[in-house]
């Protein structure tokens, strides 16, 4: 009964004890487990073929295949659906595949790229040409994972029909671009505590472009690099080096507050642009809160931050919510004043840091709602991630009398707080020779 071989396998796979394994029987465990998951899936596809096939989900009042498997099973819906998908590939072709998975030699991920390969071949090849795309992948499943195997599974026309690929690729593109299309969306729900959701799904260039710029906003400053948390009251704390979807989130911050605003779309002859309220006491004390056009709230210091880029136009508050100034370019730092900071600053000014001018902001070394002015000598360039950290913890920066922009740590990184400046604007000393 196969029931019962199948608890007696559950049995014996409970009874493994890994600490009384030798390194190499440990090694060879984990492979043939993996094998065997291989195996058992391959059983499940077929099965949940022969479920459908005998329309048993309807019988038991399932809207679906994959609503009845994840009901009889525990699973997510997501694992169902891609088990029934699996099953109604078409069986007649990919059997050298099938066998491989089935025995375990061949991983479910890459059984899943052949067999849709195989599937998406042009309806005139003959049964040769499928043979040998099939055997040619098989080949290439012995000697790459999952990732490499998809890529050259999307060119096995080249292999099979070299003389016609680039007309099935372009064309087989094609499809998949505007299936790609018709399948974007995206959304973003509130989660509450000051966080948003962002989920969705978009065509592979456009992901590829966005991807391309965040990693490279995202990579480390340099080896061996400490990143920080730029959270509130942790703004300063070493949390050790953050992971990639970490970073990657952070990079989508930076992304958002500089996209161009010559590129938002016209409203009433208006950008689209969010603005921030407060009040003014609160601006000067640095205290209190400021709310967006957006009804969304934020503290004071994120909102003065803000205030520095274009990407947000700050309305100051009187005591009875009456607009006392709009603030417009005057507030920023425009074109020509941050050519001449970029030539100044050459980068972020922060010791260490190696941001370009071209992803840097323009700090007032001496805030605007104390009186300073928007002006060179009142400038600096700063990354997001540094611009963030002046006006959300006890660093603070000044311009020295020669011209250079120094940072000062709060006393407790430095009893002394000797101001600190980047590499690039250290003189080094001419070598004097000694005396022969």
């Amino acid at each position: 009964m196969i029931i019962d071989q199948l608890e007696r396998l559950r049995d014996d796979l409970r009874s493994l004890e890994e600490w009384s394994l030798t390194d190499a029987e440990l090694r060879a465990v984990s492979t043939e487990i993996h094998r065997t998951i291989a195996s058992l899936t391959e059983t499940a596809v077929r099965f949940a073929g022969a479920v459908e096939d005998r329309t048993i989900p309807r019988e038991d009042g399932a809207a679906s295949t994959a609503a009845w498997l994840a009901n009889e099973t525990g699973i997510a819906r997501r694992e169902a659906s891609k088990i029934v998908s699996l099953s109604r590939l078409d069986d007649t072709r990919g059997t050298a595949t099938r066998e491989a998975w089935a025995s375990g030699d061949l991983a479910t991920a890459q059984a899943e790229i052949i067999l849709k390969a195989l599937d998406q071949l042009p309806e005139w090849f003959v049964d040769e040409q499928h043979d040998d795309a099939e055997a040619t992948l098989l080949k290439h499943a012995t000697e790459f994972g999952a990732d490499d195997l998809r890529r050259l599974a999307n060119r096995i026309v080249e292999v099979v029909d070299p003389d016609s690929a680039d007309e099935i690729i372009g064309a087989q593109l094609e499809r998949q671009e505007k299936q790609a299309w018709d399948e974007t969306h995206l959304s973003i729900t509130r989660m509450g505590r000051g966080r948003s959701s962002i989920r969705g799904v978009l065509p592979d260039v456009q992901a590829d472009m966005l991807k391309t710029v965040l990693e490279g906003l995202a990579s480390p400053r340099r080896e061996g690099a400490v990143f920080r948390d730029v959270d509130g009251d942790h703004s300063d704390q070493e949390v050790g080096r953050l992971d990639h979807a970490r970073r990657m989130g952070l990079a989508l911050c930076e992304l958002v507050e500089h996209l161009p605003q010559d590129a938002f779309p016209q409203a009433g002859g208006v950008a689209a642009t969010v603005t921030v309220s407060m009040k003014h006491d609160d601006l000067v004390r640095d205290l209190g809160r400021a709310m967006l056009s957006t009804d969304t709230g934020l503290s004071a210091s994120q909102a003065r931050r803000l205030a520095c880029n274009a990407g947000l136009i700050p309305v100051v508050l009187g005591g009875d919510s009456v607009p006392l100034d709009l603030g417009r370019s005057v507030r920023l730092h425009d074109r020509h004043q941050r050519i001449a900071l970029a030539k100044r600053d050459r980068g972020c000014s922060w010791k260490g840091c190696d941001r370009p001018p071209g992803w840097c902001e323009a700090h007032h070394l001496r805030p605007w709602s104390k009186g300073g002015d928007t002006s060179i000598d009142n400038g600096a360039l700063f990354c997001f991630f540094h611009h963030h950290l002046l006006h959300d913890s006890d660093w603070s920066a000044r311009l020295s009398h020669d011209g250079v922009v120094e940072v000062i740590p709060p006393p407790r990184i430095d009893p002394q707080q000797r101001p600190l400046r980047h590499a690039r604007h250290v003189r080094l000393r001419p070598r004097v020779l000694e005396p022969v």
